[in-house]
């Protein structure tokens, strides 16, 4: 691959930190930071007392601050930066981090470099000023677990949930995101660069033909079910297109960020349960709705099981393909439907379609409670109400 010229690579670390800014925004937008700085300077007193510099210094709301640098390459400036990080921590000493981020667009090549940088400092081989490199998600992430940190870990987890799902629309709503996957152009970052090309990617999509694309997590807009519960949907993609014949596509995304190998999936009535599956199956439903009331395998019976899991056998797809999809559920409409499963844990995302993720889950080696992938019991606090079904994570 050819190196940008000295223009071309000031002008993509211009970028980059615009990039960040943006970032740090939306940080601030959602109460995670309280207040950023811009080319945050300071010195010691009797001295110049503009002498060091970072990009950014961000103020948590406990006032306790981290500053940032952002570069599209690991060269010897970051010696410039170790200088600077090491007194502004000593002139301030509510300081707490400093550190080091590459945008999430840069070349593989590169990223090796940050990354062996970041483990030299970690394992103490690299005295350092610096205390993490990281990508622009990772830091995003970092900035959201610290500000986080003294809710439950239940209001953690749907913040973190219902903010991953916001972090993916805004990704592939962003601008500069597009032209990037259109036009090819280098000097561009983006925001989350890496993980929009995944998703078109793994839609298929031409870019010569795609005007544009833009998406939506707003609960109000995707709306609830005529349940009155969440649909499966927890993004719409909108894709516009130049073809007057075709001008919009959608995708319906289900999105799942676990660090775990099973996650909650589903809960619902054993009456619920039957509707979708067989109404008319009185059996069925009697059956269920005994699970429901028991709510583990253990109390539930060996004859119990066995019959279960017999009536369950003919509607194993039908029961998955409502589980992840919302299929056979009572919608308000079809883009409640989601046909594509997106995970994501610590170190990446994972894109499925539906059908893929079905295919997969009927497999032998996936077999759970009452030959379905799934594990049955109840939430918290619900034995008797409801049935909650876990699933295992497909990456």
């Amino acid at each position: 691959m050819d190196e940008l010229d000295n223009t071309d690579k000031s002008l993509h670390g211009i970028n980059a930190k615009d990039s960040l800014e943006q970032v740090l925004k939306e940080c601030e937008c959602k109460k995670y930071i309280k207040e950023i700085e811009k080319k945050y300077r300071c010195g010691y007193a009797d001295y110049d007392d503009r002498q060091f510099y970072c990009n950014f210094l961000i103020r948590f709301y406990d006032d306790v601050k981290w500053i940032l640098n952002i570069t599209t390459s690991l060269r010897d400036r970051v010696k410039e930066q170790q200088w600077d990080s090491f007194h502004i921590k000593l002139v301030d000493k509510r300081i707490d981090k400093s550190i080091l981020v590459y945008p999430d667009s840069i070349n593989l090549e590169e990223k090796d470099k940050f990354i062996s940088y970041k483990l030299r400092i970690h394992s103490h081989q690299t005295y350092s000023a610096i205390d993490d490199v990281v990508s622009q998600r990772e830091l995003y992430d970092m900035i959201q677990s610290y500000a986080i940190r003294s809710l439950s870990t239940g209001k953690r987890n749907d913040l973190i949930g219902n903010d991953f799902e916001a972090m993916i629309a805004s990704i592939l709503s962003n601008r500069e995101n597009y032209e990037k996957w259109v036009t090819g152009d280098r000097i561009k970052v983006g925001i989350s660069y890496n993980y929009f090309e995944k998703i078109v990617s793994f839609f298929k999509l031409d870019k010569t033909k795609v005007k544009g694309i833009n998406a939506t997590s707003d609960k109000k807009e995707i709306g609830n079910l005529l349940s009155t519960g969440l649909p499966k949907t927890d993004i719409i993609v909108h894709v516009y297109y130049h073809d007057i014949d075709k001008e919009t596509e959608h995708y319906t995304i289900s999105c799942k960020k676990t660090n775990g190998k099973a996650v909650s999936v589903h809960q619902y009535t054993a009456d619920a349960f039957a509707d979708v599956l067989d109404s008319e199956n009185s059996e069925l439903r009697n059956i269920l709705r005994k699970f429901q009331t028991i709510g583990n395998m253990r109390d539930f019976g060996e004859n119990n099981i066995i019959a279960l899991t017999k009536m369950l056998k003919p509607y194993k797809e039908k029961l998955i393909r409502w589980v992840l999809g919302g299929y056979g559920g009572k919608i308000q409409n079809d883009l409640q439907l989601a046909n594509f499963i997106l995970i994501s844990d610590a170190n990446d995302i994972y894109i499925h379609s539906l059908d893929e993720y079905v295919k997969e889950l009927l497999k032998p080696e996936y077999v759970s409670h009452f030959g379905t992938p799934f594990s049955w019991t109840y939430a918290s606090g619900r034995q008797g109400k409801d049935i909650q079904l876990k699933c295992k994570i497909i990456k």
